[in-house]
């Protein structure tokens, strides 16, 4: 290299070692540009700062140069960029995050319908709700939390406002996951965690085929549960099944599944114990579904699941029933950390539920007994 040129984010990078997989950036890129907004540059100035031709940033964020085929110590160079000029360190995990959506997405697009049950993805760990958001970005066309509101609103232009997926990339995608579900083996821990999350990403597709498909298979899943009241790694699977089929539309789904599957102290523990992984509460990756079960309760705290929950307290969510359950177990197990400031922010929003009278039986004597709890916090 000259003595008078100096390093930039590219220099010495090959991308003939790439591998297929690995050429998918729409995801990060859309995140990059949220990160840039959010410090308040241009696409000039920040790739004057970061040591690159503009049009290399212009790939970046458009995806057509996949941020994940730059080399480890530029990607951290950018980074450590990005966190000098202001960048939240919440939206850097999330173009963290996002780099491992893309993996994803570029693996299933990369893949025929043969599955590799060992190597999966979806078969290797726990996914987590931020990387969820970033998956279903492309599918559902709404921005993760996170992105929509730490970026101010960008000038009206040609460019997309999120990443997007052409429909034979959508047909490739579910037919994948949808094959991924049914190859998976049903007598083993991996295979059920494979199962289980196909099936939950699947059902960001919006297609009827796919809502038909998902319909049909829960019915399978719950037939083959030989307990109800005793958990098991196909439990974790008629749950997330239960939560896809309700975001279609089916608003027996979660009661059923609360009625039929949550009727023992194991149950619950795994119900609130995946709610508190899947908020970050339980920070720690986890690789199997079995630390559902394998967790105490009493490793969390439950400060953001109790304000997540009451945040969604609302009669025209799909999954109210299964937050309401969830309120009213993590207030029996956890009845010490309501106090008379929580409980008395908390109280108006479920009584506001009980007023509605559109929950079902069971959540309504939920919410009263949530109710009686949080009066008895603003006695102490």
């Amino acid at each position: 290299m000259p003595k008078n040129r100096r390093p930039t984010l590219t220099t010495g990078h090959s991308s003939s070692v790439t591998p297929e997989f690995e050429r998918e950036g729409r995801v990060s890129g859309h995140v990059l540009k949220a990160v840039r907004r959010s410090v308040g540059h241009t696409q000039e100035t920040l790739a004057e700062r970061i040591g690159v031709d503009v049009t290399t940033l212009q790939g970046w964020e458009s995806g057509r140069r996949p941020l994940m085929a730059v080399s480890t110590g530029q990607y951290l160079r950018l980074r450590h960029l990005l966190r000098r000029l202001g960048a939240g360190p919440h939206l850097l995990t999330q173009l963290d995050t996002a780099l491992e959506a893309d993996r994803f997405i570029g693996y299933v697009l990369a893949a025929d319908h043969q599955i590799d049950l060992d190597g999966h993805p979806l078969a290797t760990w726990v996914i987590t709700r931020p990387f969820t958001d970033l998956v279903a970005w492309p599918f559902i066309g709404v921005a993760p939390t996170a992105i929509a509101e730490a970026t101010p609103p960008g000038r009206r232009g040609p460019s997309a406002s999120g990443p997007e997926l052409a429909a034979d990339e959508r047909q490739h995608i579910s037919a994948h996951l949808r094959a991924a579900a049914e190859q998976a083996p049903r007598d083993t821990v991996k295979g059920a965690l494979l199962r289980r999350q196909a099936h939950y990403v699947t059902g960001f597709d919006t297609s009827a085929e796919t809502a038909e498909w998902l319909a049909a298979i829960q019915g399978e899943e719950k037939r083959r549960l030989r307990s109800t009241a005793e958990w098991s790694p196909s439990w974790a699977v008629v749950r997330s099944g239960a939560h896809s089929i309700a975001r279609k539309g089916d608003s027996e789904a979660l009661p059923e599944f609360i009625d039929a599957h949550v009727s023992s102290e194991e149950c619950e523990t795994a119900n609130l114990n995946y709610w508190a992984y899947w908020l970050g509460e339980v920070a720690d990756p986890q690789l199997a579904d079995t630390f559902m079960v394998e967790l105490s309760v009493d490793t969390w705290r439950g400060d953001h699941l109790l304000t997540h929950l009451v945040g969604k307290l609302d009669p025209t969510n799909p999954y109210v029933d299964i937050v309401v359950h969830s309120l009213w177990a993590l207030v029996i197990r956890k009845p010490g950390f309501l106090d008379d400031r929580n409980a008395a922010s908390m109280t108006p929003t479920v009584l506001r539920l009980l007023d509605e009278r559109s929950v079902s039986p069971r959540s309504r004597r939920e919410l009263e007994a949530v109710l009686y709890a949080l009066r008895m916090a603003q006695r102490r």
